[in-house]
């Protein structure tokens, strides 16, 4: 069975409850914000120097695509991989990326903008 919301939402509630705790009503309800808000937790955890947590949303990231049904898939592939792609490569981030998140992640950041490399 494909993973879809519901599960990205139990594993996030599980694995960092913290992330979900700062789900605002807006995004609420929305899995492309939902991620989105995950997605800049990644980065507050590197921008503030705790690489070892954005490790640990790197490694969740990696094992919910494996199993993501199209929309958790998409979700992820847009609100989390581009988005962090596209937003800010500060040398900080580049290290980050190039250290602790798993290849097959690295290679679609690289594919969406080549500063990751």
């Amino acid at each position: 069975m494909a993973l879809g919301r519901d599960e990205f939402l139990t594993r996030l509630a599980s694995d960092f409850p913290d992330v979900v705790a700062h789900i605002d009503q807006y995004a609420t309800g929305s899995l492309h914000c939902e991620v989105a808000a995950f997605r800049r937790a990644t980065e507050q955890a590197i921008d503030t120097g705790r690489s070892w947590e954005a490790e640990k949303h790197f490694r969740l990231v990696e094992e919910l695509l494996r199993e993501a049904g199209p929309e958790l898939r998409n979700a992820l592939e847009v609100s989390y991989l581009e988005d962090f792609a596209l937003g800010e490569c500060t040398p900080k981030r580049r290290q980050v990326v190039r250290e602790r998140m798993p290849t097959t992640l690295h290679q679609v950041l690289v594919g969406y903008h080549p500063n990751w490399k």
